[in-house]
C-alpha cells in the first residue's frame, strides 16, 4: 500500500493533482489517502519531488537520466526481437527469473491483481503438455480429421486457415508441441476485471525485452494458455485460486538458434485521417 512520511512532505500536492481515482487529498496541509479508492497504480509515488511516499515503505529512488537508451539503441534492440521455438537445455537461475518476471509491474496495467506463476519442473511441464497433446487431439478428431466436416467448416467459418489442419497433424505425429523451454511463465488473474487480457499482454511484453538484454530468448503461447485455462487439470496443476484464469504464457530459455539479419521493408499498415 501507499505510504506517506509525514516528516518528508510538504503538501505541495503534486499527488493529489495526478491522482486518477480521487483517492487523494491535503487535509491541513497533510496527504490523507483513501485506500478503499486507490488503485495502487503509484503515480503518486512516481512524481513526489521529496520521495515523501512509497510502497510499503520501501523508499523509491530518483530517475537516472543517463542511462536510458537512445532512440538507435531501443530500435536496434526492437528489431533484434524475434519469437524463439528452440531454445538450449540449459536451466534458467531462478534469481535472473524473478528479475525478468518482476519487470512487469513496470507495465500499464487495469488489473492490479495479477500474478505470476513460473514453473521450471520438468515433471510438471510433461503433465502440462500432455493436457495440451490431448486437447489437440480431441479438437483434430472433431473438425479435421473427415475431409467432409472440414469442408463444411470451411463454408461457414471463411476464416478458418487451412494451416491449422496441417500444424495439428504435425503436433500429433510428432507427439509433441513443446518447444520445451527451461521456464514458462503463467500470468493468472480475474476476468473480471476490465481490460486484465491486455493488461497482461503489457506485462509479457516487459518481460520479453528485459530478457532479451539478458541473452533470453521467449515466446508468447496464446494456444497454450486457451487450451490449459480450459483445464481443470492443469489449473490444479498450476495452484489456482478461485475466479484465476490463465491469461498469458510465455516461454524462457536460452536460444538455441541465432538470428543474425534485421528484416527490412516490412511495415505496418497506416492511414492517415484530417488534413
Amino acid at each position: 500500500m501507499i505510504v506517506v512520511d509525514k516528516e518528508k512532505c510538504t503538501g505541495c500536492g503534486s499527488c493529489v493533482k495526478i491522482c486518477h481515482e480521487d483517492c487523494m487529498a491535503l487535509d491541513n496541509g497533510a496527504v490523507a489517502i483513501n485506500y478503499e479508492l486507490c488503485s495502487t497504480c503509484s503515480q503518486c509515488i512516481a512524481i513526489c519531488p521529496r520521495r515523501a511516499l512509497s510502497w510499503d515503505g520501501v523508499p523509491p529512488v530518483a530517475f537516472d537520466e543517463t542511462r536510458l537508451p537512445t532512440p538507435e539503441q531501443l530500435g536496434e534492440l526492437l528489431k533484434q526481437r524475434r519469437t524463439i521455438r528452440f531454445f538450449k537445455p540449459e536451466k534458467l537461475d531462478r534469481v535472473l527469473l524473478e528479475e525478468i518476471v518482476g519487470y512487469g509491474i513496470y507495465s500499464p496495467t487495469n488489473n492490479y491483481a495479477l500474478r505470476a506463476i513460473v514453473v521450471d519442473d520438468g515433471q510438471i511441464m510433461d503433465a502440462l503438455e500432455q493436457v495440451h497433446l490431448q486437447f489437440v487431439s480431441r479438437v483434430y478428431n472433431l473438425f479435421f480429421r473427415s475431409k467432409a466436416v472440414f469442408n463444411l467448416l470451411r463454408k461457414v467459418t471463411p476464416t478458418l486457415d487451412p494451416k491449422d489442419k496441417v500444424k495439428m497433424e504435425s503436433v500429433l505425429e510428432r507427439g509433441d508441441d513443446f518447444s520445451h523451454p527451461p521456464a514458462i511463465v503463467f500470468i493468472v488473474g480475474d476476468k473480471r476485471i476490465a481490460l486484465s487480457e491486455a493488461s497482461v499482454q503489457y506485462a509479457l511484453y516487459n518481460m520479453i525485452l528485459y530478457a532479451q538484454t539478458k541473452g533470453i530468448g521467449s515466446r508468447l503461447k496464446g494456444i497454450g494458455q486457451i487450451i490449459f485455462d480450459r483445464s481443470r487439470r492443469a489449473k490444479e496443476r498450476l495452484g489456482l485460486r478461485r475466479h484465476e484464469h490463465i491469461l498469458g504464457m510465455l516461454e524462457l530459455g536460452y536460444p538455441a538458434v541465432k538470428f543474425r539479419n534485421k528484416v527490412q521493408g516490412k511495415t505496418l499498415s497506416l492511414q492517415w485521417n484530417g488534413g
